[in-house]
């Protein structure tokens, strides 16, 4: 069964996540899986090191999970929720569940309560943004809404427009429903050329929107605003000057910007 899959570490940037992506997993009519990476702790004593049970910590995590699957089963009684515990690196344990599952997308917190440089839990969404395959969508733990009605596209230039496969993408827009807009901020020190007027989009003709702007995630801000936008969308390549917009500091700054989850789309 398609799925989506949401991380947490029982923060309450992470829970404000999978409401999100509870009500995204509905909206697509996937089950939806919480994943919590749980580490068994080392203690220092006089006789040395040694470790706490990994049995009981995993338990532990699974019984908190499962705490979690029934408040959100309060709010979503007809959605299938699942869990997925386990210990080793977030990156690759999500990258393993994600090629052995058809996930639609993962959705991972993002706190909200300290400054750009000293995120906690963020920082797993913002370091796997882009560099997984399925869509990453990032969820500020003030964003609150959780409305899934408008969505942004964001474009940098004409080869990222004709060289990508927007085909999830699409699939995604068609299953959610949402109304889609495109844009491109063009900036001071810009050197590309102007993107395209219009894209193809589910077999219509969808125009591309360009402003000006300081700078890319200051555009993003104030479209979010005036189109009433509830997910910024960005394609993220490796190797593409694009791609350097998801770098750590980037993509932290278009989220505080943007006040609304942000999609990175691997390609």
């Amino acid at each position: 069964m398609k799925t989506v899959i949401a991380g947490t570490d029982f923060s309450r940037s992470s829970m404000n996540a999978c409401k999100y992506a509870a009500l995204l997993a509905q909206k697509l009519n996937c089950k939806l899986v919480l994943f919590n990476l749980f580490e068994a702790p080392v203690v220092h004593s006089n006789m040395g090191l040694y470790g706490i049970s990994y049995s009981s910590e995993r338990k532990n995590s699974e019984n908190k999970t499962e705490k979690k699957i029934k408040e959100l089963k309060k709010v979503f009684p007809k959605l299938k929720i699942s869990e997925f515990v386990t210990s080793g690196s977030y990156k690759e344990e999500l990258k393993y569940f994600i090629k052995a599952h058809q996930v639609e997308a993962a959705v991972m917190g993002l706190e909200s309560k300290t400054k750009l440089s000293k995120y906690i839990y963020g920082s797993h969404g913002v370091n796997i943004a882009g560099k997984l395959d399925c869509p990453v969508i990032i969820v500020p733990e003030k964003y609150k809404k959780h409305k899934i009605s408008k969505v942004l596209l964001a474009v940098d230039n004409n080869e990222k427009l004709y060289k990508s496969s927007l085909k999830g993408f699409e699939k995604f827009i068609l299953g959610t429903k949402t109304k889609l807009d495109l844009l491109h901020v063009r900036t001071e020190d810009e050197l590309i050329h102007p993107v395209m007027m219009d894209l193809v989009f589910s077999g219509k003709k969808t125009p591309v929107k360009t402003v000006k702007a300081k700078s890319f995630e200051n555009g993003i801000k104030k479209q979010v605003k005036e189109l009433k936008t509830d997910l910024v969308a960005i394609i993220s390549k490796k190797h593409s000057v694009f791609y350097n917009f998801f770098s750590e500091t980037n993509t932290k700054k278009i989220i505080f910007m943007a006040k609304v989850p942000v999609m990175a789309i691997h390609e």
